[in-house]
């Protein structure tokens, strides 16, 4: 029947992972691979180090252990991005914390001149953390408490297995009820949440107060946020809190570059009121 939902088994998915020169907004990205599938079933695979056009900080290196002399022959992402988009084409985005993976796609878009990914999203994090009730939900993690393989291991190809895995997993956890596409990407959504609530979340009272108050009033503030990747300063307009299994977030645009964030509140130290941004920090 046209219109008709389409059935999880006919969906086509593309199961991404990036690698990136650190964790900075502005990083760029120095691997990419993307498996393509349907049923379940590898029907298409894509992979390659990408020459980000700096040099990778040893800090990244030390993470995924790509380094400037494995991608002083890789092409660029421009060069790179027809062979992906091949993979994407007409197929449900997958990553693991989708929000990260996205950003730097989009970002190495918009350098190339190409508009933002536009397609549906699916984020096993946020999926997982509505399903499953476990400790973490790192993919490590994960991929402990629930015997998936292969092992991630911060390269591109091996998290992108271990995310297809993961996949396959949730769908089968929620089988009885989620039978189409459309039901699969609502049950990833997180729920909205109160102000008033907050504060059953781990985030002191004046914090919440000057959040909703901003909220309230459109006004932006100063965030301090310690993240695995230290602690920073975030200027944002707080749009609203939401819950996403046993955590709770804050929604925030931040500018530059103009995008809605979420930040986990049990990991804001301070918020404070801030000017907005000017029209050249926009444009930078």
């Amino acid at each position: 029947m046209p219109g008709s939902p389409i059935p999880i088994e006919e969906a086509v998915f593309a199961v991404l992972d990036v690698e990136t020169t650190g964790l900075e907004p502005h990083a760029r990205v120095t691997e990419i691979a993307c498996l393509r599938l349907q049923r379940f079933r590898e029907i298409g695979r894509w992979q390659s180090l990408i020459n980000p056009g700096l040099p990778i900080p040893p800090r990244a290196t030390e993470v995924s252990g790509i380094t400037d002399a494995m991608v002083a022959g890789a092409p660029s992402f421009a060069q790179a991005w027809p062979a992906l988009a091949l993979l994407l084409e007409d197929a449900v985005l997958v990553a693991h914390n989708a929000p990260f993976d996205l950003h730097y796609l989009s970002s190495e878009k918009r350098r190339a001149g190409w508009s933002a990914w536009q397609g549906p999203v699916l984020d096993t994090l946020r999926l997982a953390r509505n399903v499953l009730d476990l400790p973490g939900y790192s993919l490590a993690e994960l991929r402990q408490s629930l015997a998936l393989v292969p092992e991630p291991s911060h390269r591109a190809l091996a998290d992108v297995l271990t995310t297809a895995a993961l996949l396959e997993h949730l769908v089968a956890r929620l089988a009885p009820k989620v039978h189409t596409l459309p039901e699969l990407l609502q049950a990833q959504q997180p729920v909205p949440l109160p102000w008033e609530e907050a504060t059953r979340y781990d985030v002191p009272g004046p914090i919440v107060e000057t959040l909703a108050d901003a909220a309230r009033r459109g006004q932006w503030v100063e965030i301090e946020y310690e993240s695995r990747a230290g602690t920073r300063r975030w200027r944002l307009q707080p749009l609203g809190l939401e819950r996403n299994g046993r955590l709770a977030y804050l929604q925030g645009l931040v500018e530059p570059p103009r995008e809605t964030r979420t930040f986990r509140t049990d990991r804001i130290r301070s918020a404070s009121l801030a000017l907005a941004p000017r029209s050249d920090d926009a444009a930078r």
